[in-house]
């Protein structure tokens, strides 16, 4: 599913939960007038839920439509007891996505078209060569077009593929988040999912021990879950949260300092809202920025590629000029 039915779909299951319907038949009464892809996942869903599944291992099941992304914030938030405040996290997160994704098409639509017209208008000559004509021309056109098209489907297919598998390689991780921008994004997203997650326990009830693995886990960043982990046994031996993610290098100081200030203060789960929300609209600038700036670079690399293209059939032309003369 692309963000906004993720969105739509999400929305619509945490309105039915928190009017009080259970989930089972939240799922029974949305299926029948859902299609396409949402449908594909929650007729999955229902599938686990008549198999005797638990809520989150029938949303677990709801894959790939229900990525582990936002399955991991699901568990977390049904093992608290508050499966509708996941879903409205999860909402609010892939409508911001959707709305970004789809101002950056917007603005990538008139760049894509000059480059389209700019693979006519390049080609042209194709139809004058002496071995060429209007069906060399056209097969000259539809193998740009088709190179174009198929590095930005393969890029995407790549990338999606490449974030899955970082959920659980921390070296993998380690190397998104070395990439200006982008890894700001990632991390930033990642510890918003963790302290929503983080603060859901909590208001459960949960232990801390069983709070702070399910965090790791509904982060899906595999440095985030390790680090989570290894700070599992300085906390069963008494130790607080936030020495022990300290210790780990692997949080920002400004959020182990807040674990910090709550655990002392016993207002940690107001801390761990803020931070949620702060990090949360840090990572939605940030795709907001990348929206806004994506078309403009791509505009200018396609000028560039236009440029470089028509030079280079004026040097060939001159050389075939010189060619003839100097014969």
């Amino acid at each position: 599913m692309n963000p906004r039915e993720k969105a739509r779909l999400y929305h619509e299951l945490g309105q039915l939960i928190r009017s009080g319907t259970p989930f089972p038949r939240a799922i029974g009464t949305l299926a029948p007038h859902t299609f396409g892809h949402a449908r594909a996942a929650l007729a999955a869903v229902k599938k686990a839920l008549d198999g005797g599944s638990t809520v989150s291992e029938a949303l677990t099941a709801g894959a790939p439509f229900i990525a582990p992304l936002e399955a991991g914030i699901f568990n977390a938030s049904d093992r608290a007891g508050r499966l509708e405040s996941g879903l409205a996290h999860a909402t609010e997160y892939y409508a911001a996505l959707g709305e970004a994704r789809s101002r950056m098409w917007n603005r990538v639509a008139y760049p894509l078209f000059v480059l389209h017209i700019g693979f006519f208008a390049l080609s042209l000559p194709v139809i004058f060569a002496p071995t060429g004509g209007m069906d060399a021309f056209l097969v000259a056109v539809a193998i740009k077009i088709g190179a174009l098209w198929i590095a930005i489907i393969t890029g995407g297919m790549l990338l999606r593929a490449v974030v899955a598998a970082a959920a659980h390689n921390v070296a993998l991780d380690r190397a998104l988040r070395s990439i200006p921008v982008f890894g700001n994004l990632r991390r930033s997203f990642a510890l918003s999912r963790f302290c929503a997650a983080y603060n859901l326990q909590l208001d459960a009830g949960v232990n801390v021990l069983a709070s702070l693995a399910a965090a790791g886990g509904a982060s899906a960043s595999a440095v985030i879950r390790s680090a989570a982990d290894e700070a599992l046994p300085a906390v069963r031996e008494g130790g607080g949260v936030g020495a022990a993610l300290i210790a780990t290098r692997a949080f920002p100081e400004p959020l182990a300092r807040a674990f910090a200030v709550g655990e002392e203060t016993g207002r940690l789960d107001e801390e761990l809202r803020r931070l949620a929300d702060e990090y949360r609209l840090s990572a939605l600038r940030g795709v907001e920025a990348v929206a806004e700036w994506i078309p403009k670079l791509l505009y200018v690399g396609i000028l560039i590629y236009m440029g470089w293209q028509i030079v280079r059939f004026y040097q060939g032309y001159f050389k075939g000029m010189q060619d003839v003369l100097g014969n």
